[in-house]
């Protein structure tokens, strides 16, 4: 048995949840302090009858709680309700214990419960009561063996891996709650940063096991009544009922976020080891007794699930996109935000059967004698209503929505025929690190078989904020791309990790300077001495020397004089389609 002096997402020592219980599809119960049942819901019934036909409550409500949850003859020490609850009134937030319930057909499942008190709506029945939770049984401390490694697989609306309720199950529960609840309710949307990386790195058992831990820790922050659901992958939802104030709401999700950075201890392959893997975390707060609008535009409306949880992933995208590891909560601002970005992404798709993407040049000189040594390829998109839009204004809408592959190519194709056209030239491309899926070095490789071009003259150019340590397969990409003689740049150097262990481990060949230390070249202090040590870094490593954002001869004297081999920016030339620089030959007379 295991005592937790506050768990995450305890929101105090009495909780209101009799409503909540009646209308739950999770498996909850209310009994009194002495452990007879007094309330349950027909996701309890179901389970400690062993079915989910005719779960009513009448031959449940009135027993003893030991009754229905142990099988004396299978434990050294059945559940005790009453030193449970000595437990709960000494000020233990909750109590995690484990236990067997013989169901009617005689199959003894293992089961974790969860207890904690609560008061039903306006203190009927004289005083606290307990609320019962049954939970997956390796959430319990020492649990046995989960029903699903035994052969038996998981209901209807069920998660495999968790025994959570699935996606389809936490929308029938929410439903359930927004038809029949009153007061506030608190819709909170978790995902794992990078979990890719671990699955990617450490293998799919490895993976389960973080996911079965995290909904270990999730459980213990949620309360009799609560929900905690799997959505998929690595997604996971809580919906917390009877909220005194939206603080409250934002309290819990805070504390969620924080409980799922801590390290993770698992069995690896190599034995055990510390795995950290933080959270984003999104927030939606209901006041379910404000009127509604109707679909006719009257009085009367009803809240939608499917909308209630898009709206909830809506502010988990914005923490994601806020750099992970914090928490958002919802406003009508993101929504206008989700709708523009959606009209963008509908653009964009278009846009790419249209043909609408264009690829512009921009010159790279030699600082030593301002020669042109070759070109940064930009993508640009040709709008016919908002006319020539500029990277930042659509490619993350395209990595959210899975098409920065298919611009990426379109680009790629574009830069091999240019190489073609042009022998003498060598061209940088760019892109994030989220592209380098395992896919990217042999679709770079047969697209320079297929037309014959030298690997040399071309360089992929990775955004530095976009690397991710410890990535195996964005390693395993560069070492491919290195393997075939593509150079690799990291741009924007300065501005996101700027770890030396990239530049000892990954087969970088230059390092490009970030505009912004060079804007107040040459009289800023601080951006000569980074501007310098860069230089310098590079030139310790062998590797090539880049800087972007040159826009004044002072600027481009001062970088050379610092070391720096090459540049890029408006003093030596804008980014221009490639017949600005290779004009066409006009025709004679």
């Amino acid at each position: 048995m295991r005592q937790d002096e506050d768990p995450p997402g305890a929101c105090g020592p009495v909780l209101d949840v009799t409503h909540a219980v009646r209308a739950a599809t999770t498996a909850v119960a209310v009994c009194d302090l002495h452990g007879l049942v007094l309330e349950v819901g027909p996701t309890f019934a179901a389970t400690v009858r062993g079915d989910t036909a005719d779960a009513s409550d009448h031959d449940v409500v009135g027993r003893k709680l030991g009754e229905l949850l142990s099988a004396p003859e299978s434990l050294d020490e059945p559940l005790t309700v009453e030193r449970c609850v000595d437990d709960l009134l000494a000020g233990a937030g909750h109590v995690l214990t484990g236990t067997l319930v013989r169901q009617v057909d005689g199959v003894v499942q293992p089961w974790a419960v969860l207890l904690t008190l609560g008061s039903p709506v306006g203190g009927a029945r004289g005083g606290p009561v307990v609320v019962v939770q049954l939970l997956p049984s390796h959430l319990a401390p020492a649990a046995e063996p989960t029903p699903l490694s035994r052969g038996r697989r998981p209901g209807p609306g069920r998660d495999a891996l968790t025994g959570l309720p699935d996606r389809a199950g936490a929308v029938a529960d929410l439903t359930a709650r927004l038809r029949a609840g009153t007061g506030l309710l608190a819709v909170i949307t978790c995902d794992l940063d990078r979990f890719r990386v671990v699955n990617d790195s450490l293998g799919h058992d490895v993976g389960d096991q973080v996911l079965a831990t995290v909904a270990g820790r999730l459980a213990q922050g949620v309360r009799g009544g609560d929900l905690l659901a799997r959505l998929g992958d690595d997604e996971f939802l809580l919906v917390l009922a009877g909220l005194t104030g939206a603080d409250e709401a934002v309290d819990v999700a805070h504390r969620l976020t924080r409980s799922l950075g801590a390290p993770f201890l698992l069995d690896t392959p190599a034995g055990p080891q510390e795995i950290r893997c933080s959270a984003s975390t999104g927030l939606l707060v209901v006041d379910l007794a404000a009127p509604r609008a109707a679909p006719d535009g009257g009085a009367g409306g009803e809240l939608d699930a499917v909308a209630v949880l898009r709206d909830a992933t809506t502010a988990l995208d914005a923490a994601k996109a806020a750099g992970g590891a914090c928490c958002r909560v919802f406003t009508d601002t993101l929504r206008e935000r989700a709708v523009r970005r959606l009209t963008v992404e509908n653009d964009l798709r278009r846009a790419l059967e249209a043909g609408e993407l264009r690829v512009h040049y921009q010159p790279v000189v030699d600082l030593r004698d301002g020669r042109r040594t070759g070109f940064e390829a930009l993508v640009r998109w040709a709008h016919p209503r908002r006319g020539l839009l500029l990277p930042e204004q659509f490619l993350d809408v395209a990595e959210e929505c899975g098409l920065l592959g298919v611009v990426d190519g379109h680009v790629l194709e574009e830069v091999l025929g240019f190489l073609t056209r042009h022998p003498d030239v060598r061209v940088a491309v760019n892109t994030s690190a989220r592209r380098l899926d395992g896919t990217f070095a042999a679709t770079v490789d047969r697209g320079l078989r297929r037309r014959g071009l030298s690997p040399c003259r071309l360089t992929v150019e990775l955004l530095e904020g976009s690397l991710v340590p410890g990535d195996a397969v964005t390693e395993a990409e560069l070492r491919d791309l290195a393997a075939l003689g593509v150079g690799v740049l990291i741009d924007d150097f300065g501005t996101g990790y700027s770890a030396l262990s990239y530049l000892r481990r990954l087969p970088v060949t230059g390092l490009k300077l970030d505009r912004s230390f060079v804007a107040d070249l040459p009289h800023d202090a601080g951006s000569d001495r980074i501007a310098a040590a860069v230089a310098g870094l590079a030139g310790g490593f062998g590797l090539t020397s880049t800087c972007e954002g040159v826009e004044t001869a002072a600027q481009a004297r001062h970088l050379a004089a610092q070391g720096w081999q090459s540049a890029q920016g408006f003093h030596f030339g804008v980014p221009a389609p490639e017949e600005r620089w290779f004009p066409a030959p006009v025709p004679g007379p």
